[in-house]
């Protein structure tokens, strides 16, 4: 009975290290993601009104236009990149906990929390996670 109190808890413990560093990056991701936007967005205005003061003036530097676009256009590949960590991040996650779920011999333990689950339940009854079944 105490090793597997023991072992129920070993568990816990690493779901919740795993559930930890998942939230720590993505989080480092979506920051990430949010700072490439802003910049997005404001090499965007920052363009538009490049072309329309050298509109003005008569001479639109087209070389130089471009290679703002082409800026833009990195940024727009590295929040593309991003979200593609952030996928990535979710897919580690579940499969790590995946095993140790098929781990914990037919003991099934809450993917949001650790906890383990009452068979049948459909959610976890401490964090509310719905259980894959």
């Amino acid at each position: 009975m105490l090793e597997f109190l023991k072992d129920t808890l070993d568990k816990s413990v690493a779901a919740v290290s795993v559930k930890s560093e998942s939230i720590v990056e993505s989080s480092r991701a979506r920051t990430a993601m949010t700072t490439a936007q802003k910049n997005i967005d404001a090499a965007i205005n920052a363009l538009g009104v490049q072309f329309y003061n050298s509109w003005l003036s008569g001479a639109v530097d087209m070389p130089a236009l471009e290679a703002e676009c082409e800026k833009i256009k990195e940024l727009h590949v590295e929040v593309t990149n991003l979200k593609a960590r952030l996928e990535q991040i979710k897919q580690e996650e579940s499969q790590i906990l995946g095993v140790q779920q098929k781990k914990a011999e037919g003991a099934a333990f809450c993917t949001g929390c650790g906890k383990k689950l009452e068979p049948g339940v459909r959610f976890c009854d401490s964090c509310g996670t719905a259980v894959k079944g």
